[in-house]
């Protein structure tokens, strides 16, 4: 029998590594862990039991309350790995402890590590498969969806929620999303609210499925915030895209907040109408309307552009034209404001993670599902931000 003395973890996998081969080290540590989880499990079992009934094992004592009556064989998969602990269990009634609960082998540590998994991306039967080597157990589809089905109080939470009317400038838009219902696959419009504040912190403020992005669609998800405490006082741009049913509806709900078209959206929509051989020079031109300084440069550089092209590409012309006014609205905001509030990107950098999510996914089964993977996706955007906003105020304050 060979003895090694080690006085680091480093040299003792090092020393093992000399016997057993390199590939076998951490195979080793793997089991070194199982049986103290094993050994933590079991002694803190032991001691609540002990708690409970006032005496300890092989002990008598005239203030007991209770007798042990042998154990029994649970596994437990924990965010530490699988083992199979001893159980012991009373004559009558039962004890306390928090180590885990009844309602499954999971503990609450590993369903959230299930959750987590879930939310960064693989389908519910990709979750087990990635998370066996951690846990040393394959979770199933089925144990995924439920711990999943959690979510929803969270959700229903997150849309009763009061808001704050210190919001300064509102992003509205809207993203597709498919799911399955009764008669088959079917559209549905997911509409998002985004505020800024005047200090610059961001916030996904509510999500809603639609049918469509109608005017009734949108009033209904607009009254909705205006309910909870978004009055608006302190608004003052929203920004959108073409949308004429949002467009209805905010008319109806903020009459006087002035309205930003998205730039991004327009000049899409313009080159759908020019000539291959002009896009290039044309878009550069209407570009420079947005780059001006002022509203009133701005509209000089407008006009000039109009004059240029209107023979030539009269349909392109009369898209920007038409909205020509609303294109502006962002250039009266302060100037360290302008470049974030003349498009909806904001949100639709939101939108790319959600797309990102669900690629994997070609149809949700159900609306509920949307629900979870929505909230999941745009509160850890919500936690995210606020976080890069902690860090630079600390750094700045340093």
């Amino acid at each position: 029998m060979t003895e090694v003395y080690a006085e680091s973890f480093e040299e003792a996998i090092a020393a093992w590594q000399e016997l057993k081969g390199e590939g076998d080290s951490w195979g080793r540590y793997r089991e070194f862990q199982s049986r103290g989880l094993k050994w933590f499990v079991e002694s803190s079992l032991r001691d609540a039991v002990s708690r409970r009934i006032g005496t300890g094992w092989y002990m008598r004592s005239d203030g007991r309350q209770g007798y042990r009556n042998g154990s029994y064989l649970r596994t437990l998969v924990t965010p530490y790995g699988t083992v199979e602990v001893e159980v012991p269990r009373l004559r009558e009634g039962g004890y306390e402890h928090k180590l885990f609960d009844r309602k499954g082998l999971l503990t609450a540590e590993a369903r959230e590590l299930v959750l987590e998994t879930y939310l960064s991306g693989p389908s519910t039967r990709r979750v087990g498969e990635v998370l066996s080597r951690v846990l040393g157990y394959e979770v199933s589809a089925a144990t995924v969806s439920a711990i999943c089905k959690g979510l929803d109080e969270l959700v229903r939470q997150y849309w009763r929620r009061d808001l704050d009317d210190e919001w300064l400038y509102l992003f509205l838009d809207a993203i597709v999303i498919r799911n399955r219902g009764v008669v088959g696959a079917e559209k549905r419009y997911v509409l998002v609210a985004m505020g800024i504040t005047a200090s610059g912190r961001r916030e996904i403020l509510s999500f809603k499925q639609a049918e469509s992005e109608s005017e009734v669609g949108w009033q209904g998800f607009l009254d909705d915030l205006y309910a909870r405490g978004l009055k608006g006082k302190n608004l003052r741009l929203i920004t959108t895209d073409g949308s004429a049913g949002l467009i209805a509806a905010i008319k109806t709900v903020w009459p006087a907040v002035p309205r930003q078209r998205c730039w991004v959206h327009k000049l899409r929509n313009v080159a759908g109408k020019l000539r291959k051989r002009n896009e290039t020079e044309c878009l550069y031109g209407a570009k420079l309307i947005y780059l001006a300084e002022s509203q009133t440069e701005a509209r000089r550089r407008f006009r000039d552009w109009r004059d240029s092209w209107r023979k030539e590409e009269p349909q392109a012309v009369k898209c920007l034209e038409q909205d020509i006014d609303e294109m502006l609205e962002f250039l009266v905001m302060p100037e360290e404001d302008r470049a974030r509030v003349r498009t909806t990107n904001p949100v639709e950098r939101v939108f790319r993670e959600v797309r990102r999510r669900i690629r994997t996914i070609s149809c949700f089964t159900n609306r509920r599902s949307v629900d979870r993977m929505l909230y999941a996706v745009l509160t850890y955007q919500n936690r995210s931000w606020d976080a890069a906003r902690r860090t630079h105020q600390s750094t700045h304050n340093t």
